[in-house]
């Protein structure tokens, strides 16, 4: 996650989270729990399906400004960084949350509540990777398993207290538009670097 301070109203949120957007093509943990809906049980679309859904949905996006028009705005974490980055391992990026989709509890692969930029050498800002997002307490009181958008991969859990000052959470990135030599699902690209005072 990160922004800047316009994430006030994206953090509170972000914080009594579900996962985003309903909608026809929902994906989410195979084994909903008793009080889950069958919108949420996992649909079988292969994964390469799954990931041209994503770039098409998602391709107008390359630009911040169609970004922001369609409700995304930045977000940065407890201490203002907006660039997210782990020493030794690499980067996320910049990202722009969409506070209605991450109210919503739902999965839905082509609207995600994070978009994720990657900085270039002079500081512009590329499209990288996708963000889905849960809050945990949310997502658990209605499923049995962490979700997830591919069957073999669970999103990553990130526990409280964290450096984005929220509740725990669920997450997946999906890199379908930057290679992650770490892999498509990985949370952190050694490709992505942040430069000082991002």
């Amino acid at each position: 996650m990160n922004g800047v301070k316009a994430v006030s109203m994206a953090s509170a949120a972000l914080a009594g989270v579900a996962v985003l957007a309903a909608g026809p093509a929902v994906v989410a943990s195979p084994d909903a729990g008793p009080a889950g809906t069958v919108a949420q049980k996992i649909t079988a679309a292969p994964r390469l399906h799954r990931l041209a859904q994503m770039r098409a949905a998602t391709a107008r996006f390359h630009g911040i400004a169609t970004a922001e028009a369609a409700g995304y705005v930045p977000f940065t974490d407890v201490n203002g960084i907006s660039c997210i980055a782990q020493p030794g391992v690499g980067g996320m990026g910049v990202h722009y949350v969409n506070p209605k989709l991450i109210a919503d509890p739902a999965i839905n692969p082509r609207k995600p509540e994070a978009l994720v930029y990657a900085p270039s050498p002079d500081g512009t800002l590329h499209l990288a990777a996708l963000e889905y997002i849960v809050d945990e307490a949310a997502w658990n009181a209605e499923h049995r398993r962490a979700p997830r958008l591919f069957r073999h991969r669970s999103f990553d859990r990130t526990a409280a207290p964290n450096r984005f000052g929220l509740d725990a959470f669920y997450s997946q990135h999906v890199w379908v538009w930057k290679r992650n030599p770490a892999g498509l699902l990985e949370m952190w690209n050694p490709k992505v670097h942040c430069g000082p005072g991002a």
